[in-house]
């Protein structure tokens, strides 16, 4: 089993042809239009006012605005990463890593068109920040 899982680390994909690079930018204009469409549409935030008489439905609202308030910033974050990604791909940069400049695989590059490491590199990279 490990002898396999060695093997799929190492393979090396093979380039990303026209038609790939196609279906992929497709992808991330899509992923950009949507993001763009959740940004746009505003999250209300109360301003302060007195006191509501029930100390509960406070916490509701507070909680209520801060989720809001995360999903937006996680919105904006994601669609900088997209807009990375068709940048890269104007450049002739995408679909290599941006550690080792090995191809990321179409496959993985079909799941999240913004990749930026290959498969192996993100899962170090995500073993590495639990520790």
């Amino acid at each position: 089993m490990l002898l396999a899982v060695a093997m799929i680390r190492s393979a090396s994909p093979a380039p990303l042809n026209p038609a790939q690079l196609s279906t992929l930018r497709g992808l991330l204009v899509a992923e950009r239009q949507r993001l763009r469409g959740d940004a746009a549409i505003p999250f209300a935030v109360a301003e302060p006012g007195p006191r509501e008489a029930d100390p509960s439905d406070e916490a509701t609202d507070s909680l209520g605005q801060h989720e809001a308030l995360a999903g937006s910033q996680h919105a904006q974050r994601h669609l900088t990463e997209v807009e990375a990604a068709l940048a890269r791909l104007d450049a002739g940069t995408y679909g290599t890593s941006e550690v080792s400049g090995e191809p990321i695989g179409y496959g993985r590059l079909s799941a999240v068109p913004w990749a930026r490491f290959t498969v192996a590199e993100q899962e170090d990279l995500e073993r590495a920040q639990r520790r």
